[in-house]
């Protein structure tokens, strides 16, 4: 093509097409590979950490949840803190 002070619009259109298609293959293909790679370290580290053993303790009051003792507890502490 010759340049002649003035573009054809269609050509800009075309450019500008290929720029985006472009731009977003870019960005679809180091988003993919950002996947890849944190799934892969995530594997590694899931594989390399030691298996913590859970331990039931037994409690004090049988009748009474352990998870809501805890949230009233966190409930009381922010409450106090205000």
């Amino acid at each position: 093509m010759a340049y002649n002070g003035q573009m054809n619009v269609t050509n800009l259109l075309e450019q500008g097409v290929n720029l985006m298609l472009l731009g977003m293959g870019m960005v679809f293909f180091i988003l993919g590979v950002l996947v890849f790679v944190i799934k892969g370290v995530s594997s590694l580290i899931l594989r390399s950490e030691p298996v913590v053993e859970t331990s039931e303790k037994p409690s004090a009051f049988p009748g009474v949840n352990e998870d809501i003792v805890a949230a009233i507890t966190i409930a009381v502490q922010r409450y106090r803190s205000k």
